[in-house]
């Protein structure tokens, strides 16, 4: 056991580990638990769980840890990974599957150049769903935390939104003068004469 631990206490023969970390500035109990056949969502083997109780009483981080290994034992039993993903974990993986499934039918149908499926996905993801959802853990995306995302979503290019909206309204009025001037102006001596 390395000497981090302060005030080490072990429950279930040591298999769950309440402890002090070491400098810290509240005596905040963490729980290291180890539970035979743990693992990670790729599968890979995972030899222990260490993280916050949250708690500065001892009776409360016992219940907290006894309550985290009782909950891994069950994820063990069920054959499921022990933690959970993030929303941008999540998409990631999805995404390469489904990037390569569109280009797949793309070339099947004789086409070449990207798609614009795959433009449009990419767009919608860095534009909402990676900064909406981004590391949420999958197990904390309620309902009333996805209909948030409606709310968000309604007010991106509302109103008075920010910055995004007057930039590219910005850029969008500058593009239609400029194009207006070289379609319909002669230019003298640096003078626009339309």
């Amino acid at each position: 056991m390395s000497k981090s631990y302060l005030n080490k206490v072990e429950l279930k023969d040591g298999q769950v580990i309440l402890f002090h970390r070491q400098h810290s500035k509240r005596p905040i109990y963490h729980v290291r638990i180890h539970v035979r056949g743990m693992t990670d969502i790729h599968k890979n083997k995972i030899t222990y769980i260490q993280e916050s109780t949250g708690e500065t009483d001892l009776e409360e981080a016992k219940r907290y840890a006894l309550e985290r290994f009782d909950s891994l034992r069950l994820s063990v039993r069920k054959s499921e990974p022990v933690n959970t993903i993030a929303f941008d974990d999540l998409y990631h993986l999805w995404w390469a599957d489904k990037q390569q499934r569109l280009t797949v039918n793309h070339i099947a149908k004789g086409r070449s150049g990207q798609t614009q499926r795959v433009v449009w996905y990419e767009k919608h993801a860095q534009r909402y769903w990676l900064p909406y959802f981004g590391d949420t853990k999958l197990d904390e995306l309620t309902h009333a935390f996805v209909q948030g995302y409606w709310t968000w979503r309604m007010g991106y290019w509302g109103i008075g939104a920010d910055v995004r909206h007057r930039e590219l309204r910005r850029d969008r009025d500058f593009k239609k003068a400029v194009r207006y001037i070289v379609e319909n102006c002669k230019v003298r001596d640096t003078k626009i004469r339309c």
